[in-house]
């Protein structure tokens, strides 16, 4: 059977990490290894975290500083370990049906490229397990305008390849040196579509659950939703211009940067300095919401790209 590490970070979750360490360590048809990077918790989590320590062999902890979920999440990429097939990521309060590696898993092994993705949709509840909605990504286009135009994907259901997850990490160390740490979802889906393979699947083998705290704001609201997409406007600035800036200065010849991206990437470079750069960057946005799209237009627009 394939091994799969997942990575996970914590923070202040209390008994809900247990329930979803359960379902992780019982994945059907893979061999499991979980890895939890706490990012500051309070003492109660940290006792929670030691029990299953003790419990698991195949848990392993480690007890950060509060740095933040994006370079909390980043940082696990350091941990990856070099005897595993493949890694996922992992929310801590989560509930995963038991063949959502294996399905992965299955797709992956078909594919000869190394550097390869997996992406699900995924089925959202509230705290209290009663189901909100499915975030379906059939509709979502399959390229990197899309994804620079909106990350519609949930890092929780990303599952990808030992290759991939080195060559992202050596990419994040180079972005954290420069830059704010970028969302790990985006920024481990960009390096796919840059250097590798990426699989949209339609169905959903997770249980996503959505706390009134949640960072982010699906079914948390019609306030919560407009909060949030206020701030991804005018507040999260120049994330995918950080991004392409990274690839174009240190890509090396050896990786095979695709050419159509490489194009694409020297067009977001640029749009603050052309207007041809920035009509065409316009033209290609199409993430398949339209809301999502004139969002990112008006990004453009006022240099937050």
């Amino acid at each position: 059977m394939k091994k799969v590490q997942v990575l996970m970070s914590t923070y202040n979750g209390g008994t809900n990490i247990v329930k979803q360490v359960n379902t992780i360590l019982d994945q059907k048809g893979v061999n499991v290894y979980l890895t939890i990077r706490d990012d500051g918790s309070e003492h109660s989590t940290l006792l929670i975290l030691k029990k299953l320590d003790e419990k698991y062999q195949n848990v392993e902890i480690h007890y950060g500083k509060n740095i933040g979920y994006r370079k909390s999440f980043l940082s696990l990429l350091n941990m990856v370990k070099k005897d595993i097939d493949y890694c996922a990521f992992s929310d801590q309060d989560d509930i995963w049906k038991e063949n959502k590696l294996v399905e992965a898993v299955k797709i992956l092994d078909e594919n000869d490229n190394k550097n390869k993705l997996y992406i699900s949709s995924l089925d959202i509840y509230n705290e209290k397990g009663l189901f909100l909605n499915k975030h379906d990504i059939s509709r979502v286009p399959n390229n990197i305008y899309s994804l620079f135009s909106r990350n519609r994907f949930a890092g929780c259901t990303f599952v990808f390849s030992k290759e991939l997850a080195l060559l992202s990490n050596e990419y994040a160390n180079l972005e954290m040196l420069y830059y704010e740490a970028p969302d790990h979802d985006f920024f481990l889906a960009a390096i796919g579509y840059c250097f590798g393979f990426v699989y949209l699947d339609h169905n959903s083998y997770i249980e996503h659950i959505r706390y009134e705290n949640s960072v982010t704001s699906g079914g948390n609201g019609i306030f919560k939703r407009l909060k949030v997409e206020y701030k991804i406007v005018f507040f999260m600035r120049n994330t995918r211009l950080n991004f392409a800036k990274t690839i174009l200065v240190h890509e090396k010849d050896r990786r095979k940067l695709k050419p159509e991206v490489s194009d694409y990437f020297k067009i977001v470079v640029n749009y603050k300095k052309s207007l041809y750069s920035k009509l065409k960057l316009i033209r290609l946005i199409n993430c398949g919401n339209v809301l999502c799209n004139m969002e990112s237009i008006i990004k453009v627009m006022i240099g937050n790209f």
